[in-house]
C-alpha cells in the first residue's frame, strides 16, 4: 500500500502543482484581493499593534481562498473519468483508501506551499507583521487546506453530475466568507449577523488567527486547529466509504 501511495502521490503532485485552478485560488486571487482591498481600506486601519489594512486582508483572504481549493477537488476526485483513464484503476489492485489519499494529500501539500508563498510575499511587499507566529499561522492554514481538500473530494465522490455541483459550491463558500469577515468585519452589521457568523467555519479560523496574532491568546487558535483537523478526518473517512472504482468509468 505504501509503495502504491508513493507512486500515486508523486504523480498527483506533478498534476496539482500545474493545476491552473489551484494556482489561481492559491496565489493569484489572494494577492489581488489583499492588494486591492488593503489599499481601499487603508484609511480605516490605524496600524496600531500591527493591524494594518494589509494585515487584516492577509489574515482573512488566505483561509477564504484555501477554502475555495475544495471546488478544485470536486473534479479532481473523479478526473480519471474526464480523461478516460478510469479503466486502469478498475483493473489495478489498489485499495480505495490509497486512491482517496492520492487525491487529498498532493492537493493539501500544494495548497500549503501556495499559502507559504503568499505569506512570504505579503511579509515582503506589504510589510505584514505576523508577530513571531508565522509558523503557527501556516500550521492552521495547512490544517484548513487539508479539511478543504478532503471536503472537495467527498463532494466529488458523492455526486454524479459533479461539474454542475462544482459551479454551485462557490455560492455557499462566498456566504461563509462574508459571514466569516473575509471582506469586512461582520460585527459592524449588528447582533443578528454576528450570531449568524458562527455558522461559518471561516469565523473560527479567522478569529483563531486574530486572537493568536493580536490578543496573544491561543485557546481559540487551538480550537480552530482541532476542529479543522477533525472535520478533515471525517471527510477523508467519508470519501473512503464513498469511493467506488467503477465511478471512474
Amino acid at each position: 500500500m505504501m509503495n502504491e501511495l508513493k507512486v500515486l502521490f508523486s504523480f498527483g503532485l506533478r498534476r496539482r502543482i500545474r493545476d491552473s485552478f489551484l494556482i489561481s485560488y492559491g496565489i493569484i486571487m489572494p494577492l489581488i484581493m489583499i492588494l486591492l482591498l488593503g489599499y481601499l481600506a487603508s484609511g480605516y486601519y490605524t496600524g496600531i499593534e500591527g493591524i494594518s489594512s494589509y494585515s487584516y486582508y492577509t489574515v482573512v483572504s488566505l483561509p477564504l481562498y484555501t477554502f475555495f481549493s475544495s471546488i478544485t477537488l470536486i473534479y479532481v476526485a473523479r478526473e480519471e473519468q474526464l480523461f478516460n483513464a478510469g479503466s486502469r484503476f478498475i483493473v489495478s489492485p489498489i485499495h480505495r483508501s490509497t486512491l482517496v489519499l492520492y487525491k487529498i494529500l498532493p492537493s493539501t501539500l500544494v495548497t500549503f506551499a501556495f499559502n507559504l508563498i503568499v505569506m512570504l510575499a505579503c511579509k515582503l511587499l506589504f510589510k505584514v507583521n505576523f508577530q513571531g507566529q508565522f509558523l503557527q499561522v501556516l500550521a492552521l492554514l495547512g490544517a484548513f487546506g487539508y479539511m478543504s481538500c478532503s471536503l472537495g473530494t467527498f463532494i466529488g465522490l458523492c455526486t454524479k453530475n459533479f461539474m454542475t455541483v462544482k459551479n454551485l459550491v462557490s455560492t455557499p463558500l462566498l456566504i461563509m466568507g462574508f459571514l466569516g469577515g473575509s471582506f469586512f468585519p461582520i460585527g459592524s452589521l449588528g447582533k443578528g449577523f454576528l450570531i449568524a457568523s458562527y455558522f461559518s467555519l471561516l469565523t473560527y479560523v479567522n478569529q483563531g488567527l486574530f486572537k493568536l496574532l493580536y490578543d496573544h491568546n491561543n485557546l481559540f487558535y487551538i480550537f480552530a486547529l482541532c476542529i479543522t483537523l477533525f472535520l478533515g478526518i471525517i471527510f477523508t473517512v467519508g470519501s473512503t466509504i464513498k469511493m467506488q472504482k467503477e465511478a471512474f468509468i
